[in-house]
């Protein structure tokens, strides 16, 4: 990435854009919730190593109502993941702190894919500026004046032959009209 000139807007290769994508791709799928069967393997596991809180009765309809709520990829329900929560909890957590633990699991993978969505925005270096007016260069606004002028003058023709003919009523702009 690289920039033409201080305060220009960034700009990529059409390689490095084209690998974003693709690495873009890749981390919107490994980002995908997991089976509902893995969460409660995570879960139930993660119970047998925890203690239990005195008095806690149907520890299986607790695994089942967390990991139906757990929409986490298959990366925050790993062995070191759940190695990592044991060490954290000595009693079975709550649901927000399961939910805070598996947030931090996940975060580097979603950080990646926040910076490949923003290096996919970017413009291909040398394309046409989307950015402001009085950023792009003199041949720049050269060629977005004359696209202008071009514009105007064929928006100024058809509304001057609109009023003329009719055409340009919303009427006669509906299917099957006229």
């Amino acid at each position: 990435m690289q920039t033409e000139q201080p305060g220009a807007p960034l700009s990529i290769s059409s390689t490095q854009k084209t690998e974003a994508e693709r690495a873009l791709v890749a981390a919107e799928a490994a980002l995908q919730p997991a089976p509902q069967a893995l969460a409660e393997r995570f879960v139930t596991a993660l119970g047998t190593l925890t203690a239990t809180r005195p008095g806690e009765a149907d520890g299986l309809a607790k695994v089942r109502a967390y990991a139906a709520m757990l929409e986490f990829p298959a990366s925050a329900f790993t062995r070191s993941s759940l190695d990592a929560a044991a060490r954290k909890f000595r009693w079975f957590p709550s649901y927000a702190e399961l939910v805070e633990h598996l947030e931090a699991e996940v975060a580097q993978a979603k950080a990646l894919r926040h910076q490949l969505r923003r290096a996919v925005a970017l413009p291909v270096e040398g394309s046409r500026p989307s950015g402001k007016y009085s950023a792009m260069t003199d041949a720049q606004k050269a060629e977005f004046d004359a696209a202008m002028a071009k514009f105007r003058s064929r928006f100024a023709s058809d509304a001057s032959r609109s009023a003329e003919d009719g055409s340009g009523t919303p009427e006669a702009r509906l299917p099957n009209a006229g």
